[in-house]
């Protein structure tokens, strides 16, 4: 090969080199210019410092011209004020083409995704200047939003919130409703000309054009943003309506009354709404949506549901002139309707149940055996909660804030339940095997101690017919001293498995049910509070809830169904089980038989609820809350716990009673005449 020379292949693979570089050089050229980077690169890496947050890198890629009309301080307070006023979650930036000479103006799209209004979705234009520090960003407030302009805000604003869904009971009748109203009015900062907005309304209206001013005056200074409502009408107001809201300025809300038709008869079940206060408006806060004025759940279904049950208001996101006035809407979401509740409650049964106790303190609670729907819920006193809505006297408010605390729902309450707990201790003996149903105490004497260790203590009974007394006789006639004995034969180990079974210190958080206890240190390791504990009486303390769910078990072949209050699709007539094989399904039958003894046998303590067509089971229980057998306290409550259905059928109801203050007045058979009446009626 001669010197100097080049083969062709390598001349052609040489020449690619070449023209590789130069298009590079070009290419560089173009992104870069003379002065370091061009201007798409720059924009780009200002977008890069959007979608991170960094609004000070933002800052320093920014014309010399546009750091004199803005300084750092008031730029990052701007873009951090907007992302956190729309709830900015996230925020995507993209480079349009545009022409190759074009380098001044780049166009670029935006989407913000904001936990107000959704997507805000956008094109616009960056318009790029070369100084001394080479391409920079000429940045006005228009890059943020397109219709942007020196001085304007950016405002997020609430529309119309949602209806708040409604409560019915499991045949549809309302408990908590809404008396359709719809209210029109402005919000002083969408009123544009107010003069001629007033001036126009007025007339519509046929109402004096001052007074609407002035309402429109008064809602500006306290909050320009907040509607104010000039006239409601019944429903949705028809075409008056629709003709209002074309006038410049009016807008519509809903205005609609929360109403309590059953009044003190469901109180307890469905709670009432309140205006927000300043400490729940601090709770609320990150949930979002709730301002001053507001009407939030208070107690109740309408405080446990609240967020089920609340309308999700609308929201605007707006561009407002320096005076407040709006200019531009850059997006806007719809309000939605709460959620509507049924719930298991049988109006008919709920007002058997309560008009048993209603002059009293006390509570009750029915289920369906085999489901465990609530059909009945009743405490009282009760209240009325459409007075929470109306305005409460001072009479009432002294009541209800009073001694006997009407608000309290004692139905998830725990007391002492005393002998209503006999046919538990009487479960626990039978499936253990600790006693037969033939095993038999003589307890004549009419106190019994189990030895001299117990001092001066003594375990008593009321009267019995004499002679030795087997398991349904003991039951039957309410004996302390026998069901005393049989727990001590029991021993505490196994009477605390079992009452863990029964679900005692367990939570039901659906319900918001006060756990049952039966002990204050969850120990039986004395003998004198074992026995009490056995019959009822010690530390014991259950609520009329669980009391109920308890007997389920007796009539499920030991299976402890789960109470349940609403109605849902999923959930409907279901079986849930809440303890399973708590016994065997031979004992849930003998005590099921026990059960009905009371009611049967000559001088059972139920005897007198014995109702023709009907299987009945039933136990009656007083307790005595004293401090100690010298406590001259003579307070009792009066319990009732039974299971009931046709003659020859399953039972279908399972109920728990309790009124309190029964002393000298025939302790718990206080509300056997109710109890009579609502059999019959059930059973006809």
């Amino acid at each position: 090969m001669d010197k100097g020379k080049f083969p062709i292949s390598k001349k052609i693979t040489l020449l690619i080199v070449v023209v590789l570089i130069a298009t590079i050089a070009g290419l560089v050229y173009a992104f870069q210019g003379d002065s370091g980077p061009g201007p798409r690169v720059v924009l780009e890496k200002y977008m890069n410092h959007w979608e991170h947050g960094d609004y000070a890198s933002m800052y320093e890629l920014l014309s010399a011209n546009a750091k004199q009309k803005v300084t750092k301080k008031e730029f990052i307070k701007k873009h951090e004020s907007i992302a956190k006023g729309i709830k900015q979650r996230k925020i995507q930036l993209k480079l349009e083409k545009s022409p190759e000479k074009e380098v001044e103006t780049i166009p670029f799209s935006s989407q913000m995704e904001t936990g107000t209004v959704g997507v805000l979705s956008f094109k616009n234009r960056a318009k790029m200047v070369e100084d001394d520090e080479g391409w920079r960003v000429a940045w006005t407030p228009s890059l943020i939003f397109p219709q942007m302009k020196e001085g304007d805000r950016v405002g997020v604003l609430r529309t119309a919130p949602g209806t708040r869904g409604e409560i019915t009971a499991r045949n549809g009748e309302p408990l908590a409703v809404n008396t359709k109203k719809t209210a029109v009015g402005m919000v002083p900062n969408e009123v544009l000309d107010p003069e001629k907005t007033c001036r126009e309304l007025a007339k519509a209206l046929n109402r004096d054009p001052q007074t609407i001013r002035n309402r429109l005056k008064e809602g500006e200074k306290k909050d320009p943003n907040r509607f104010i409502p000039i006239q409601v009408f019944n429903g949705k107001g028809g075409e008056q309506v629709d003709t209002l809201k074309k006038i410049s300025g009016v807008s519509a809300q809903d205005a609609s009354v929360r109403v309590y038709p059953q009044k003190d008869l469901t109180a307890h079940i469905t709670g009432y709404i309140r205006p927000i206060t300043k400490e729940q408006l601090k709770k609320y806060k990150e949930k979002g949506g709730y301002q001053p004025g507001d009407w939030i759940g208070h107690r109740g279904l309408e405080s446990d549901l609240e967020e089920r049950l609340r309308g999700t208001p609308g929201w605007k996101v707006v561009i407002s002139r320096e005076d407040g006035k709006q200019k531009a809407v850059l997006g806007e979401t719809p309000s939605k309707n709460g959620e509507d509740i049924q719930v298991t409650i049988d109006l008919k049964t709920q007002a058997q149940l309560y008009r048993g106790i209603k002059n009293d303190k006390g509570a009750g609670v029915a289920l369906h055996p085999q489901t465990g729907e609530i059909l009945a819920m009743v405490s009282a006193p009760s209240y009325d909660p459409n007075q929470f809505i109306h305005g409460l006297s001072q009479a009432e408010w002294s009541r209800i804030s009073g001694p006997d605390q009407p608000l309290a729902n004692r139905a998830k309450l725990t007391y002492a339940p005393g002998s209503t707990m006999k046919p538990i201790t009487a479960a626990i003996g039978l499936d253990t095997k600790t006693i037969t149903p033939d095993t038999s105490y003589n307890t004549d004497e009419g106190k019994w101690q189990k030895d001299s260790s117990w001092g001066g203590y003594y375990v008593t009974r009321v009267d019995n017919p004499g002679g030795g007394v087997d398991l349904a006789k003991a039951l039957a006639w309410s004996d302390n001293i026998y069901f005393a004995r049989v727990g001590l034969k029991i021993g505490a180990a196994k009477t605390i498995d079992y009452y863990k079974k029964f679900g005692f210190n367990a939570k039901l958080e659906s319900l918001g049910m006060t756990p049952s206890q039966y002990s204050n240190d969850n120990k039986l390791d004395n003998e004198i509070l074992l026995a009490d504990t056995s019959y009822g009486q010690g530390q014991l303390l259950v609520s009329p809830l669980h009391l109920a769910a308890m007997y389920t078990t007796f009539a499920n072949e030991g299976d402890m169904i789960k109470p349940y209050l609403l109605m849902d699709p999923d959930h409907k007539g279901k079986r849930v089980i809440w303890k399973k094989n708590v016994i065997t399904p031979d004992t849930a039958t003998q005590v099921q038989k026990l059960l009905r003894g009371v009611v049967e046998l000559p001088k059972g303590s139920a005897r007198d609820l014995k109702t023709a067509g009907v299987d009945l089971g039933a136990k009656t229980g007083t307790a005595e809350l004293k401090a100690s057998k010298d406590d001259k306290n003579n307070r009792q409550l009066g319990w009732l716990a039974w299971m009931a259905g046709k003659k020859g059928e399953k039972p279908d109801l399972v109920v728990a009673a309790m009124v309190d203050e029964v002393q000298d007045r025939g302790g718990s058979h206080y509300i056997f005449p109710s109890v009579k009446k609502m059999l019959a009626e059930r059973y006809r």
